[in-house]
């Protein structure tokens, strides 16, 4: 497992913490899952405007789910 630092002011840390108490979650875990659903939000918005782009085609096409899984493979290498 890696371990990943960063330096935050008193007060983000404080705020950081808090949150994480009032959601029965470490502040690891809080961080991760923030990260993780941005990076996801990311990976779909990317996706649907692909998608809406090429349904303007004057031929749209429809892609299978390996070809989805394909594309988000980049995001994992």
């Amino acid at each position: 497992m890696a371990n990943i630092s960063f330096h935050l002011d008193d007060c983000d840390e404080k705020l950081i913490k808090n949150y994480a108490k009032s959601k029965n979650m470490s502040v690891s875990s809080l961080l991760l899952t923030a990260v993780v659903e941005k990076i996801e939000d990311e990976m779909d918005s990317k996706l649907y405007e692909q998608a809406m782009a090429e349904s303007k085609n004057d031929d749209p096409k429809d892609i299978t789910l390996s070809e989805v899984k394909q594309a988000m493979d980049q995001y994992y290498q």
